[in-house]
């Protein structure tokens, strides 16, 4: 399933003692894999929901704990996990894990939308990936990603772990990340699902004005248009979106919003 399991002891103790766990504290592993990570955040005194896809991985997890406390194995899909009711069951969630990379972003995608529901990351990822939330408007390492995890959370690169701590041993360097969900959040966004759309549609031709951008940008917002809100934000139609900060994208997403909400009939914005 895409999974490069971390096997190096020096580096999962490095990840127990940088994570700081408390005796009991329950904690959220994502691609457990072959229990590694399990084990080690299990001999900190940590409750562990270890969620695996793989039905292979899952039957050695099974073996190894089975009957064991501190561990509750869970076969599922993390894109598809309902993870809002195991807040409700423990608390806002706190991930400790080595994420599977070829669904890391969505992941992140997925942590932010559902915010409330957790606490804390502390996520292995490619290198630069974790650059990318980290990167500068006007970079090209600069996206969506970046944006929409700003207005959410507060992010941390930790450290860097080599290719041959892992196995299989990946063409890439992995970087600790610890993402933090502060309440209140960063940046006040009132519609996320508006906000995330502005913001994809802003960066879908990189090279292309906001104005020509979100020319299709439809929406309710009465007789208004995207101008008047871009008018009402400060934000400059003629830049293009990658040079637009968390903060602008936000005070845009904000203006739209309240067009939207004060118009009684849907139309699609200039």
């Amino acid at each position: 399933m895409g999974q490069n399991l971390l096997v190096d002891s020096r580096y999962l103790t490095r990840i127990g003692e940088t994570a700081r766990i408390e005796e009991g504290e329950p904690l959220v592993e994502i691609g457990a894999g072959l229990g590694f990570l399990t084990e080690e955040l299990r001999g900190r005194g940590a409750k562990i929901y270890a969620l695996e896809i793989d039905s292979g991985f899952f039957r050695v997890l099974q073996k190894r704990f089975s009957g064991l406390p501190l561990v509750e194995l869970i076969h599922a899909d993390a894109l598809k996990y309902d993870f809002h009711s195991l807040r409700e069951r423990i608390g806002r969630l706190r991930v400790v894990a080595n994420l599977p990379y070829n669904i890391s972003s969505r992941l992140l995608f997925s942590f932010s939308r559902n915010s409330a529901d957790f606490s804390s990351l502390h996520i292995l990822l490619q290198k630069e990936v974790a650059h990318r939330l980290l990167a500068e408007p006007g970079t090209k390492e600069y996206g969506v990603l970046t944006v929409v995890l700003a207005a959410k959370a507060t992010v941390d690169i930790l450290f860097d772990i080599p290719p041959r701590a892992f196995f299989p041993v990946p063409e890439v360097t992995s970087s600790l990340v610890r993402v933090t969900f502060p309440d209140p959040p960063p940046l006040h966004v009132t519609d996320s699902a508006l906000f995330e759309r502005l913001v994809k549609i802003s960066f879908a031709g990189r090279r292309k004005t906001l104005r020509n951008n979100l020319r299709a940008f439809s929406f309710t917002m009465g007789t208004d248009s995207v101008k008047r809100a871009a008018e009402e934000s400060a934000i400059d139609l003629a830049r293009r979106g990658e040079t637009l900060s968390p903060e602008e994208f936000v005070r845009f997403a904000e203006a739209i919003h309240r067009r939207a909400a004060s118009s009684p009939h849907p139309t699609e914005i200039e």
